[in-house]
């Protein structure tokens, strides 16, 4: 149980790492209409991600069944082949290609009136990723084995699993939504891009060693 908790805790802290539009419309929003807007904002992306989490909890539980026993390896192979190719996105990506901190609000300019069009437009911001159901595949995929002694079965095991990633993640939301102003001012092309090559490289590390332990499985 504490190696679900471990790597989920793990996988939250990287998706929290990763900066797209959400982020930006964040942390834009803390500094021009306050925390409770920016909170309300987050809160329709972590809606968004839960529908996102449900298909993908559908699907993948229905896949799962097609490659019980000796076809796990399948899953695998799949999940670490989505890393490395998200990874390699992150590490080839130029640095000319990032939003500065001057220019972050003009693409998505926040003129929401109140918080039930921000937490929809918070939603929307996230629902219109499709990376976002391939993100939560791939992280189903990798959930470690759970200790038999604990009586839970693969379902339970894969709830817990998501639902720690879920809580870590948008946690740190919270702490980015309260230091939005000293975020902003390092939000700068160069710094991103340092993040996004540190993230590119453990991505492509997570991924081939997932690779491997796929094919390992399927050569036994």
């Amino acid at each position: 149980m504490s190696e679900v908790i471990i790597v989920g805790i793990g996988y939250g802290l990287l998706l929290s790492v990763m900066v797209g539009p959400a982020f930006f419309v964040m942390i834009e929003t803390s500094i021009t209409k306050g925390i409770k807007a920016a909170l309300f904002l987050d809160l329709g992306v972590l809606l968004s991600d839960l529908m996102y989490v449900t298909i993908a909890f559908v699907f993948f539980n229905e896949v799962r069944e097609l490659m019980a026993g000796e076809n796990q390896f399948i899953l695998k192979i799949v999940g670490g082949g989505f890393f490395i190719i998200l990874g390699l996105v992150h590490v080839l990506k130029k640095k000319t290609l990032f939003i500065s901190s001057d220019s972050m609000a003009k693409p998505l300019s926040l003129s929401a009136s109140n918080y039930i069009m921000t937490l929809l437009k918070g939603f929307t911001i996230n629902a219109v990723n499709p990376g976002v159901l391939f993100y939560w595949l791939t992280l189903m995929s990798l959930l470690p084995d759970t200790p038999p002694e604990l009586a839970l079965n693969r379902t339970q095991g894969l709830i817990i699993y998501i639902a720690i990633i879920l809580i870590t993640f948008f946690g740190l939301d919270v702490l980015k939504i309260f230091g939005a102003k000293k975020l902003k001012e390092i939000l700068t092309p160069q710094w991103m891009y340092v993040v996004n090559l540190v993230l590119g490289i453990i991505l492509l590390v997570f991924g081939t060693l997932f690779l491997f332990k796929g094919i390992f499985a399927l050569l036994r």
